[in-house]
């Protein structure tokens, strides 16, 4: 009996894909009342694909819980177009998993909507998707770290050894308290809808929905004392990466003044190479002391009630450059770019991440991390949900917005959010 419902529900869709496949039209505008469907995840287009979406979780039972959660959030999805009438486009689902965010691990599901389009008056299905539906479980998206590092390896908790882990300043947040975190009430959109011209394809707009478990709190502030130790190992992970590049440097330099009798140019290029490159790393060693030692002293000197207090930082990241003169020459001259630092007087004089007072009074930002208390028994159940992302991404047009609207009146947000319970 099973078999005989599948067999005419293929039998059906092949007949209503035929029947759209041959429509005749002049423009996308003919196409938009024909009626669409939804391909789920069970019955994606690509089986070979399908059999390798979970491959990066590992164990068969992440892959199972995975397979479960998505299936009942694409499910909800499913429920919330039951008096939906879906026109002009195919819904496609997938779901796939994600390299390890330890202790959890994370997947996700992507929705895209393909619209119908007529190319050389005959109606085909768009190959890209403008809206889509995506939930993430166990990551948020758009959540920003307070802080950037070019050379990533040398920030792992192990040196040059990712697993999944960093030292702790890599990890801080600057949380944007209207996206609703900690609480998964209501959405947080990136883009006023009233800002964009109705039929502009070119803006994408995107609603999020955060959902945590009831009674916890997923971020919680870093203090004063975490941060001031989290510079201090920051210093120590700097002092390697510097001496690594100039090691580089100075490895690259000899190679040039091998054979300065058979290769006079290369032996002169090599020793402008290295006066060049170095100057951009002036009395690094002396630097990193002199910042090292006024973050000690304040660890010293403060009581153990200021270093509880939350820590307040510059809300904006600049890039501080300058020129610095390295010889007698014109055109001696090297650049010098610093981020992650307060002022360019600080910049110059002892690089990133130099401290030099927290931001209470001047309009600063508070810094958050992941409440480690949170995800308590993590590592014995990782793929479990811990926390949950939807949103939903569309452009100003009739399909866009009605899709998202739709969406946000009648999905049941509850049922997700007892799924962290």
């Amino acid at each position: 009996m099973k078999k005989l419902i599948f067999f005419t529900a293929v039998i059906t869709l092949l007949a209503l894909t035929q029947q759209v496949n041959a429509q005749d039209c002049k423009s996308a505008k003919d196409l938009e009342t024909l009626p669409g469907k939804h391909i789920d995840a069970a019955h994606c287009e690509w089986p070979e694909q399908k059999a390798h979406w979970f491959d990066a979780l590992g164990t068969a039972a992440n892959k199972a819980t995975a397979n479960t959660i998505l299936t009942k959030i694409e499910t909800l999805e499913k429920q919330s177009r039951a008096k939906y009438n879906l026109k002009g486009c195919v819904l496609k689902t997938t779901f796939s998993g994600n390299t390890s965010t330890y202790p959890l691990a994370s997947y996700d599901l992507n929705m895209g909507v393909y619209e119908y389009i007529c190319v050389k008056n005959k109606m085909m299905v768009n190959t890209e998707y403008e809206n889509v539906f995506r939930a993430y479980v166990n990551r948020y998206t758009g959540i920003e770290n307070a802080f950037s590092f070019p050379d990533e390896a040398y920030y792992y908790e192990t040196l040059k050894k990712y697993n999944g882990q960093f030292i702790p300043l890599h990890d801080f947040i600057k949380m944007d308290a209207s996206k609703n975190i900690n609480n998964g009430k209501g959405f947080y959109q990136d883009v006023a809808e009233t800002t964009v011209k109705q039929g502009n394809r070119s803006v994408y707009m995107t609603r999020h929905w955060y959902f945590t478990k009831p009674g916890a709190l997923l971020f919680v502030p870093v203090t004063r004392k975490e941060y001031l130790e989290a510079l201090l190992v920051y210093y120590e992970r700097e002092r390697l990466l510097i001496a690594d590049k100039i090691k580089e440097i100075e490895t690259e330099s000899a190679g040039m003044m091998k054979n300065p009798q058979k290769y006079p140019q290369l032996y002169e290029d090599g020793k402008k190479n290295l006066v060049v490159k170095k100057a951009k790393y002036p009395d690094w060693q002396q630097k990193i002391e002199t910042k090292k030692a006024i973050v000690q002293k304040a660890l010293k000197e403060n009581t153990a009630v200021w270093l509880a207090q939350p820590a307040v930082v510059k809300p904006k990241v600049e890039t501080f450059s300058w020129k610095r003169t390295y010889g007698s020459g014109p055109n001696d001259e090297v650049w010098i770019e610093t981020r992650n630092v307060d002022t360019k007087e600080d910049a110059q004089k002892t690089g990133s991440f130099t401290f030099s007072g927290f931001w209470d009074n001047k309009g600063g930002t508070t810094l958050y991390k992941y409440n480690p208390d949170y995800f308590k028994g993590a590592e014995k159940n990782p793929a479990k949900p811990y926390m949950i992302e939807l949103t939903y991404r569309y452009v100003k047009t009739p399909i866009g917005q009605s899709l998202v609207e739709n969406f946000t009146e009648n999905f049941d947000f509850d049922a997700v959010r007892n799924m962290l319970e």
